[in-house]
């Protein structure tokens, strides 16, 4: 009440008042407890002390456990703030009451150290060794000591040798002690005595599966080479080791499994498959052991293995994505491509990949022809990277491969919104070629017009003859052409045509373009020449040159070349009438070799290929 607030309020309250309050609070309360039980109450009684009940009174081992818990936290709160003296203390008091708590005394002896008590920290561990004698880490603790503190003098080592040393003559079956001495060995480079010791510890009868897979990752690091490049006797008695621990496994599977991975680690691989089958076979959901066998199989080179291996695992875990991205690169490798796309299209569904594997695995699907999936795919990567321009222009490439040309174009104009000044290096001219091929193949003439000048105006800006030369002559080529077959600027057209030819002159398409020329012109001598010519030079028979071969000789007055020529393209191009209708007609009526004074217009051609199937860029 004297700390103030309420209750102080109220005690001044009745200090004033007085009497007459004291009466009104009096009622108030007398009131409350004719409406509550004597057990709504907790009896306080003053000066006066009940005994617990006889469960609650701790025993003299309970005390000493309770005090040494008391001191234990308080040492851990002083060993925090970094008061080592205080936390030591504390300690200490712990190992008066709790003399076989081991692992805080080698602790305790520790901090001395550190704090200069080297005598102390000794003694402690001598105490600890006397007070627990029959626990082998009571032996590890002071040989650890005395190696790490007394290292400098012999009288130290010796010690800490014959200390361990009695140890495993005490504790033949503990895996630590011999665990120790090796160490203590190989410290002080006496690798054959550490073999030794080995040796006779796996010479014991130990039916516990823990000591002989201890034993056995103790004798891996006294023979570091136990691969098919290490002594055979070595290598051997470490197989002896780790057989004998599946000899004691029984049910243990996870025994069974560590000493496959012995054999994994030392490239035995055909009893590394043997355990890891076991396990599996055991413990079907053991995903990891599957995982680890199909490293085995891999390393062994069994491919078809580690195919089926991660398949299984899928049809466990489905959602697994680094298995699905395991398997897309084995097919990758072996540059099956069709094999890894689902498996990476699953992985980015899990994963949610970035936009640049989204990006490469579209390519892979356009380069693998899977244009339809391809679409699928990119217009999902669209919806999740809308700011991207990367996929409307990769979608324009499976467009316009399968010939959806208006969709295509929409595409186009997206990638020129989405790009602007940012990403400006997408809108090259060959983006603005295909955009104006997407756009002629469509019918939209004068817009293709239009964007093959503009990208001739790009070309124009950059040197012909360097390694664009190609590129150029076939965007020359592809606006001449399509101007000759819609009878436009036919002059224009010619010049064009000829320019490509300056820049590649060994491109059956173009000096097909540049016979058309001059069968538009009337100079069929001179079509025939360059038509033949276009016929030497394709890698690939083309109907359409076919029949502007024909067409040729037709015109020329050579009726039966002009059928054969004919011919060949009905039988290529069988479900083109155009072609159907020209063969029936010069079958029905022989030609006569007229020159015209104004040219005539030809037959439609296919635009080159060139224009459709530009690779996407890598």
């Amino acid at each position: 009440m004297q700390r103030g607030g309420l209750l102080l309020k109220a005690h001044r309250c009745i200090v004033a008042y007085g009497f007459p309050v004291f009466l009104i609070f009096a009622s108030i309360s007398a009131k409350a407890e004719a409406e509550r039980s004597l057990e709504d109450f907790a009896e306080i009684n003053i000066n006066q002390y009940f005994e617990p009940r006889k469960e609650l009174i701790l025993s003299g081992e309970g005390k000493k456990k309770a005090q040494a818990l008391a001191h234990y936290s308080l040492g851990r709160s002083y060993e925090a703030k970094g008061q080592l003296e205080k936390a030591i203390e504390s300690y200490r008091r712990v190992l008066e009451n709790q003399p076989d708590q081991i692992f805080l005394a080698r602790k305790t002896a520790y901090l001395l150290a550190r704090n200069g008590s080297n005598d102390e920290a000794l003694k402690l561990l001598e105490e600890n060794l006397e007070n627990n004698p029959k626990e082998p880490f009571s032996h590890i603790a002071l040989s650890e000591y005395l190696v790490t503190y007394q290292a400098n003098e012999q009288s130290g080592r010796d010690r800490a040798f014959s200390v361990i040393e009695e140890a495993v003559d005490q504790f033949p079956d503990e895996p630590t002690v011999y665990e120790h001495l090796v160490k203590l060995y190989l410290m002080n480079n006496q690798r054959d005595e550490a073999r030794e010791l080995i040796a006779k510890a796996a010479a014991r009868d130990n039916p516990e599966v823990g000591f002989w897979l201890r034993l056995g990752a103790i004798a891996v690091r006294a023979w570091p080479r136990l691969d098919n490049s290490g002594p055979d006797v070595q290598r051997q008695l470490v197989n002896d080791i780790y057989a004998k621990a599946l000899e004691h496994a029984g049910e243990d599977m996870r025994a069974v499994e560590t000493v496959g991975d012995y054999y994994h680690a030392t490239r035995q691989f055909d009893p590394a498959i043997r355990s890891y089958v076991e396990v599996i076979e055991a413990r079907p959901d053991q995903l990891n052991v599957r995982e680890k066998l199909a490293q085995v199989y891999g390393a062994k080179g069994d491919e078809e293995k580690v195919i089926s291996t991660l398949k299984e695992i899928l049809e466990v875990d489905p959602e697994s994505a680094e298995t699905h991205k395991g398997l897309a690169r084995i097919y990758m490798r072996n540059e099956d491509f069709l094999s890894a796309i689902p498996h990476l299209r699953k992985s980015l569904e899990i994963t949610k990949g970035s936009a640049t594997e989204y990006g490469a695995l579209a390519r892979m699907m356009i380069e693998s022809d899977e244009h339809e999936a391809a679409i699928e795919f990119m217009n999902d990567a669209a919806y999740l990277f809308p700011e991207n321009p990367d996929f409307p222009f990769l979608l324009t490439f499976s467009l316009g491969r399968l010939e959806r040309w208006e969709e295509s174009i929409e595409q186009f104009e997206k990638v020129v919104k989405l790009a602007g000044d940012e990403q400006a290096q997408i809108l090259n001219e060959s983006f603005f070629f295909r955009f104006a091929a997407a756009h002629e193949r469509f019918g939209n003439i004068e817009e293709a017009e239009r964007l093959f000048q503009k990208t001739i105006e790009m070309i124009s800006k950059k040197d012909p003859d360097e390694e664009n030369s190609q590129f150029a002559a076939t965007v020359y080529n592809y606006l001449g052409y399509m101007w000759l077959e819609n009878d436009m600027n036919l002059d224009e057209a010619g010049k064009l045509i000829k320019t490509a030819v300056d820049l590649d002159p060994e491109s059956g398409a173009i000096a097909d373009s540049l016979g058309w020329y001059y069968f538009k012109r009337g100079r069929y001598e001179e079509a025939k020449k360059e038509l033949l010519r276009a016929e030497q030079l394709i890698e690939e028979p083309d109907p359409v040159i076919f029949d502007h071969i024909a067409q040729a000789f037709y015109m020329l007055g050579e009726r039966e070349e002009a059928l054969d020529y004919m011919r060949k393209a009905v039988e290529m191009d069988p479900e083109n009438q155009e072609f159907i209708d020209r063969l029936k007609s010069y079958e029905a009526s022989p030609p006569k070799a007229v020159k015209p004074e104004s040219p005539k217009p030809g037959t439609t051609k296919e635009a080159p290929a060139d224009a459709a199937e530009v690779k996407p860029a890598a």
